[in-house]
């Protein structure tokens, strides 16, 4: 029911300084309707629900101006009809760069990785990570990282995620936080940097994101963090 609930998720995005969406595929013009931030993405070039051609349905709605989106599709999925049907679009990440303040920057991704419980999509989240892992080694340097998204990742993944984790020097904010919804797919990954700082403070599903009679506003429920950011340069 986009149509109904997309016009409602639009002003409760100002709740947050950095709203990170996925599937944000058709209704986009509804999605930004009541958004007051004053960076907001442009949709993936290859969005054009007209043409049955959705992009990676991901982007962003921010307080902190950030540069142009690096936006890479994942070289790997699986399933096309069947699986997830991951393959339909270009699901994938993108990452760009955020001033907190001046001359203080942090790298932040939105990504959207492959579902499904079959070998073949565990396989095909393995290589995503890999790819990511590729990405930040070629692109974040040292710099302090947000890497925020669907990962689809449950139990089955667990090692793929300590990879990712460890690989990229990343904190998982509601591990660190102890939030008692360790499994959840939704996820914040944090890395701070010798000049900045991040700390997750806070970790919610926000209960907010819902309609008058309480049901959901989407498929996924609101994940909301409060991270702190500290400047030690």
């Amino acid at each position: 029911m986009p149509l109904e609930y997309t016009p409602q998720i639009s002003p409760l995005l100002n709740l947050y300084d950095l709203a990170l969406v996925q599937e944000d595929f058709a209704y986009h013009d509804l999605l930004v309707a009541d958004a007051g931030h004053p960076y907001q993405s442009e949709p993936h070039p290859d969005s054009n629900p007209r043409e049955l051609s959705f992009g990676d349905g991901l982007n962003e709605f921010s307080q902190f101006e950030f540069g142009a989106l690096d936006r890479v599709t994942w070289a790997e999925c699986n399933g096309t009809v069947d699986s997830g049907s991951d393959c339909l679009t270009i699901k994938g990440f993108f990452a760009a760069t955020h001033t907190l303040s001046e001359g203080i920057e942090v790298l932040v991704y939105d990504l959207h990785m492959d579902a499904g419980g079959s070998k073949g999509d565990i396989a095909a989240r393995d290589a995503q990570v890999a790819q990511l892992l590729a990405h930040l080694e070629a692109n974040a340097g040292d710099r302090a990282v947000i890497i925020a998204g669907d990962t689809n990742m449950d139990e089955e993944d667990e090692a793929s995620l300590a990879a990712l984790l460890d690989g990229a020097g990343l904190v998982d904010a509601c591990r660190a936080l102890s939030c008692g919804d360790e499994g959840r797919i939704d996820r914040v990954l944090l890395r701070s940097s010798a000049q900045v700082e991040l700390t997750a403070v806070d970790w919610q599903v926000d209960d907010r994101f819902v309609d008058p009679e309480g049901n959901q506003l989407s498929d996924h429920e609101a994940v909301g963090v409060t991270i702190g950011w500290r400047w030690t340069g």
